[in-house]
């Protein structure tokens, strides 16, 4: 919807619900000059502002609208996430849109994990890819992105019940998880850094967002139930075997039930929407 139509709209429903400007303005967090600005047309609000706007008035916007603002509103969203600004977040449009299919992701990464596991294994005892470098490094790429994806739920679940652990660690394991993928890319060209020592850092930085990120888990059980208080009790239990460094293999086993978990929680979160939208 462009302007003059959008400032039209917004006047429209704002004042078929009785709202002032000033009272919008506050439920907002924007300026009442701006809202003034909008309705008469003078200016083009971001599309992120603009659902904001629609949110606050009830106003549903078409599922096509939504797609072609997602990229733009998913920057947003992380802007506010890292200013710490969790209050005035259209929750609505990208916490439905993330968590519709941020289990899915979780599961097509989880499986993905297995075959990249397999090839790393059978690298360190040969020393060859046996599907060779390329399909390697783009199995590595795809689930990076799929991993994002997946903890994207959480976050927008996180944002959404005001558990700022829970988005907190949610985005330092998306990192993380990136910065040691890259880092086992750039391996296979470079020997020049120290494996071991990048490993045991690798265990230690998820074993303490393990720790974390299950106690922030924990603090879902009135939502999601069991699969919310089993899945942070294995989260801290597989975090603590990677703090060991010595047993990080018993983390890694441990880390399938825990995955799997992980994976009932948002898919619960998709399936009763209302348990959010109640909050």
């Amino acid at each position: 919807m462009k302007q003059p139509e959008l400032g039209l709209k917004i006047a429209e429903l704002r004042k078929a619900k009785s709202i002032t400007q000033e009272e919008l303005a506050l439920k907002c967090n924007i300026n009442v000059r701006t809202i003034q600005r909008i309705e008469t047309g003078a200016v083009t609000p971001r599309s992120f502002t603009s659902n904001l706007i629609f949110l606050h008035l009830d106003y549903k916007i078409e599922e096509k609208q939504i797609r072609n603002t997602f990229i733009s509103n998913i920057y947003e969203y992380f802007n506010h996430i890292i200013s710490g600004n969790f209050e005035n977040i259209p929750l609505k449009q990208i916490s439905n849109s993330f968590i519709k299919y941020a289990w899915m992701a979780g599961i097509i990464s989880f499986m993905l994990g297995f075959i990249i596991a397999s090839i790393e294994i059978h690298h360190n005892k040969a020393s060859i890819f046996p599907t060779g470098k390329v399909f390697y490094i783009t199995l590595k790429l795809v689930n990076i992105i799929l991993l994002a994806y997946y903890l994207g739920g959480f976050v927008a679940i996180g944002s959404k019940l005001k558990n700022h652990i829970l988005v907190i660690t949610s985005l330092l394991s998306i990192f993380a998880s990136a910065l040691f993928s890259f880092y086992d890319i750039v391996s296979l060209f470079s020997g020049s850094i120290e494996k071991q020592t990048i490993d045991g850092g690798k265990a230690i930085t998820f074993g303490i967002i393990g720790i974390i990120f299950g106690i922030a888990l924990l603090r879902l059980t009135k939502y999601y139930g069991k699969s919310a208080s089993w899945a942070g009790v294995f989260d801290i239990i597989t975090g603590c075997f990677f703090l060991t460094i010595i047993f990080w293999f018993v983390g890694t086993i441990l880390s399938i039930p825990t995955g799997i978990l992980q994976i009932i929680i948002l898919f619960k979160a998709y399936k009763y929407p209302k348990l959010l939208d109640k909050i």
